[in-house]
């Protein structure tokens, strides 16, 4: 009895080691961060002289998922153009996947801090209370997706973000 309880428990613990998720890696520095906003308007004015030229990378990713499709983004492989205008403004080598976390992780403080508000406004309306808890849940899975130093980078540096993401 003894050997196959134990055999379960391994079995149960093994199980839960395969499956656990780990925490996401770190990529941001400071460095980087005040380089992307320093660089932002650069960035996006090579961009800008792309045209057309690279949309089609991101086809395969269903828009219509929402933070699932923006998790999914960061893993596309640019082709070398892109991450070269990323690498020249200062940030390195894995500079796309960098840039998407840094807006990724602003936008989903943007919509915490509004479900923030929203909840001290009007939060003891039921209907008000229903969408900020399905929100929340809603972006659970993109702030998980981004390591807890790179999210507390991004807050130190929300208000340089908000301005220069809002100039688009």
């Amino acid at each position: 009895m003894l050997k196959k309880l134990s055999a379960i428990l391994l079995f149960c613990l093994i199980s839960a080691l395969a499956f656990a998720q780990t925490a996401p890696k770190q990529v941001l520095s400071e460095k980087d961060i005040n380089s992307f906003i320093v660089n932002y308007k650069q960035i996006m004015e090579a961009f800008d002289l792309l045209g057309d030229k690279y949309d089609h990378i991101f086809e395969g990713i269903d828009t219509s998922e929402g933070f699932s499709a923006m998790i999914k983004m960061r893993s596309v492989k640019v082709p070398e153009e892109i991450q070269n205008i990323l690498k020249k403004n200062g940030l390195g080598d894995n500079g796309f996947e960098k840039a998407m976390v840094i807006i990724q992780g602003t936008g989903a403080i943007l919509v915490e801090e509004d479900l923030e508000n929203l909840n001290a406004e009007a939060g003891k309306d039921p209907r008000i209370s229903e969408y900020i808890k399905e929100a929340r849940a809603g972006i659970k899975p993109l702030k998980d997706s981004i390591n807890s130093k790179d999210l507390d980078l991004i807050k130190s540096k929300k208000a340089e973000l908000f301005k220069v993401l809002n100039e688009i």
